[in-house]
């Protein structure tokens, strides 16, 4: 596996699994996911899963050594900035770079993974959108692909 990534990226993925999953595995695709989000990767729901049933050893966890087989998985495929970056462009018909706050409301609470009408509340909060409910993109997806900064419930 030391051929796909730096010993450094080794060692960072290692201290996340490890500070998140002390156990030495993970047992749900919950966690994984917590692990991945927290390495700034990007996966869906149904990623999650299939990568969780594909890499589970028998007694239902996936350990550190799968999980690295999964990040490298995921990376293949995975370019979450140009992804989101275009979905939202396909909404700015004029190229302005911004989209509407309720046009991003209505896109996020009922198409893909939907949201809730408070996620989104709060995101908009994040992003301190202004009275004219311009979101500019790019501040929404750089704020999208950073890692999770809340604590581990």
């Amino acid at each position: 596996m030391s051929k796909n990534f730096k010993e450094e990226e080794i060692d960072n993925f290692r201290q996340c699994f490890q500070l998140f999953a002390p156990q030495g595995f993970v047992d749900t695709p919950d966690k994984l996911c917590f692990i991945m989000r927290s390495l700034s990767m990007a996966p869906t729901i149904a990623e999650l899963k299939r990568y969780f049933a594909k890499y589970k050893k028998e007694g239902g966890v996936v350990e550190f050594d799968d999980f690295l087989k999964i990040v490298l998985e995921h990376r293949s495929t995975e370019n979450a900035s140009t992804e989101i970056l275009a979905a939202f462009q396909q909404y700015d018909t004029q190229r302005l770079g911004y989209i509407d706050s309720k046009q991003l409301k209505y896109i996020l609470t009922n198409t893909g993974e939907k949201l809730t009408d408070r996620d989104v509340d709060l995101m908009l909060r994040e992003l301190n959108v202004g009275s004219d409910g311009r979101v500019f993109y790019d501040n929404l997806v750089h704020m999208m692909t950073q890692p999770l900064t809340t604590t581990r419930r």
